[in-house]
């Protein structure tokens, strides 16, 4: 690939129909906010010229961006205002993904997406739309397979390609059912009300509020299971959508993972850059022994999976290590898990029932019905339980295992020699119950991603660190 290539003419259409997405609001706001008088000729005027311009960028934006692979580097030359260069060398690049949206779908292309090391959050190079020939044949060059790649061949061995794990329609309910997705919901509510707020009356606020101070609670309760279950159905629909078409398969040294309805996404995880594998069993799943896989990448996953990549989006906790075996033979886990001492759990206990004991104490003497907040009490006892009940660690051979809870219950396999750095980390009231919080850090998108369990024995913690530390003469060699 030393020629210069162009993206795809449909290019154009997805970088207007994304800057006039971007000026939906303003625009908006200016035809029906700044018309209230009528319109003159400059109100056309200066939106004809902002479709125009958004227009002539869409069209010059894509006629200067050219890209080509030289001396192991991708090279993009793009801006025609100012002109800008950007190589990236070879060995840098983490992944390369495709995605497929509506636009792109409709005319057989596929958007690109590659991350870099330390590139952060956001991917490093977006090519937003390529046929799926070239796509292919960057991403075999950018690996370093040097065969052509044809359509019909590539098409041949995705056909050859055996399916390692598929999620099936009943699996896809279960998922979404219990995915939890509704406090991003609920927080998309918040985000989209804090926009429009300007724009309701005074008088909307003062009716609701008059309404919700006549109301009983047995009808305030009822809004909110009300809004709750509204939330649930739509985080229902979009996991659906995300998910849907699940199907995860092995080529050679690379995971492959397909997935998306409205968005079609292909994932490619390059098997040795795994750094951990982590098993997410939610409050919802548990119950039922169901769990998450996620597996930890220097540069992969997205914010709306901590930067982290889903590799099971439901499995049978049971079923873990006999899919992992399949999958990813390099990492053998385990089960092996050390509890915490029986000294540990008042620590626990206490750590969830502080924050709210002055709240209840508050309430209960200065509100209505504040009493009812002592019900508070038992349930912190509770989930401070469960927090010091399922935490623990373990190791064998060259796996070293972290268990604790957050809202979920997380597992984190992680083999010795991804493991960037092992610390202890014990504080004043620690100290003398001989209590340490024990810390693993990996190499994980832009920052590292660092896992802990508070409060293990720290005579544990100490042979911990030195499994790591003093590695065999086996491995050294």
């Amino acid at each position: 690939m030393f020629e210069k290539k162009r993206l795809h003419p449909v290019a154009m259409l997805l970088s207007v129909v994304k800057a006039a997405r971007e000026a939906a609001l303003p625009l908006i706001f200016f035809v029906f906010v700044g018309g209230g008088e009528g319109y003159s000729w400059w109100h056309f005027l200066i939106i004809g010229s902002l479709l125009l311009f958004t227009l002539g960028n869409g069209v010059l934006g894509w006629f200067f961006y050219t890209y080509h692979i030289e001396n192991n580097e991708l090279r993009i030359h793009q801006g025609f205002v100012f002109r800008k260069k950007r190589f990236i060398p070879r060995e840098r690049i983490q992944s390369i993904d495709f995605s497929q949206g509506l636009i792109q779908r409709a005319f057989g292309l596929v958007k690109v997406q590659i991350e870099t090391a330390g590139g952060g959050g956001e991917p490093e190079v977006v090519m937003s739309a390529l046929r799926r020939t070239d796509a292919e044949l960057l991403r075999s060059e950018l690996y370093q397979k040097r065969k052509a790649v044809k359509e019909e061949a590539m098409e041949e061995a995705e056909k050859q390609q055996p399916v390692l794990y598929q999620l099936s329609w009943r699996e896809l309910l279960i998922t979404a059912s219990t995915s939890g997705g509704i406090g991003v919901v609920l927080s998309f509510v918040a985000a989209i009300a804090s926009q429009v707020d300007d724009f309701i009356p005074n008088r909307f606020y003062e009716s609701v509020t008059e309404r919700v101070l006549d109301a009983t609670v047995p009808l305030l309760l009822l809004a909110v299971a009300f809004l709750l279950l509204i939330s649930w159905f739509f985080s229902v629909i979009g996991t659906v959508l995300k998910y849907g078409g699940f199907v995860l398969t092995r080529h050679e040294n690379d995971l492959i993972i397909n997935r998306g309805i409205l968005e079609k996404r292909q994932l490619t995880i390059p098997v040795h850059r795994i750094q951990a594998i982590r098993v997410v069993e939610g409050i919802l799943r548990q119950p039922f022994g169901y769990s998450a896989l996620y597996v930890e990448s220097g540069g992969g996953g997205g914010k709306e999976e901590q930067f982290s990549t889903i590799l099971f989006p439901l499995v049978k906790r049971k079923r873990v290590k006999t899919l992992l075996r399949e999958i990813l033979p390099e990492m053998a886990i385990h089960e092996e898990r050390s509890s915490l001492p029986l000294r540990a759990k008042k620590r626990y206990l206490i750590r969830f029932l502080l924050p709210v004991i002055i709240p209840v104490g508050v309430l209960t003497y200065l509100v209505p019905y504040g009493a009812y907040s002592l019900l508070l009490l038992p349930i912190c006892c509770v989930i401070g339980y469960f927090h010091y009940h399922d935490a623990g660690f373990g190791i064998k051979k060259d796996v070293a295992l972290l268990q604790f809870r957050q809202i979920s219950k997380t597992t984190v396999y992680v083999a010795r020699k991804n493991i960037q750095s092992m610390e202890m980390e014990t504080t004043i009231l620690q100290n003398p119950k001989q209590l340490t919080t024990f810390k693993v850090s990996i190499l994980s998108s832009l920052a590292g991603k660092q896992f802990k369990v508070k409060d293990i024995e720290s005579s544990s913690g100490e042979q911990l660190l030195n499994w790591y530390s003093f590695r065999s003469k086996k491995i050294e060699k």
